[in-house]
């Protein structure tokens, strides 16, 4: 298993603020959440095709306001990535596959730590909230 502060490390990143950088990094092929993100099985969805290039991808870029999110991988071209239409809720942002034997990492800058996808199609989407009316989640 690899700890949070293996993550962020070996990508770049930093460290992860204030949290436990022991703490393993299980790997889990259910529903994920992480800040304004989330993450859905989606066994029956069309495979992503676009190999996760070495140097991740910036789902939420920290230019937007918001805090980085990067989506990455080790198992070299394995895990693939491809952009979705954000259909009618304008909340979906791509579909991750990730093979048998691979495994990609959700890694959010600071206060969220890392989150592991083991195999399967995952739909990744904006969170939203419902306050005064209803909106994307602001991490």
């Amino acid at each position: 298993m690899t700890t949070l502060a293996a993550v962020p490390h070996r990508a770049g990143l930093g460290a992860g603020g204030a949290l436990d950088a022991q703490v393993d990094v299980p790997v889990l092929t259910g529903a994920q959440c992480q800040g304004d993100l989330i993450a859905l099985p989606r066994p029956l969805a069309e495979p992503a095709t676009t190999p996760l290039p070495l140097g991740g991808v910036d789902l939420v870029p920290g230019d937007t306001g918001a805090n980085t999110h990067t989506l990455l991988s080790w198992d070299g071209p394995a895990c693939r990535y491809d952009v979705r239409d954000p259909g009618p809720s304008g909340l979906v942002l791509g579909v991750l596959t990730v093979p048998v034997g691979a495994t990609a990492y959700l890694v959010h800058s600071e206060e969220h730590g890392a989150n592991a996808f083991g195999p399967g199609s995952y739909e990744i989407r904006r969170q939203r909230e419902r306050a005064d009316v209803v909106r994307r989640v602001g991490d």
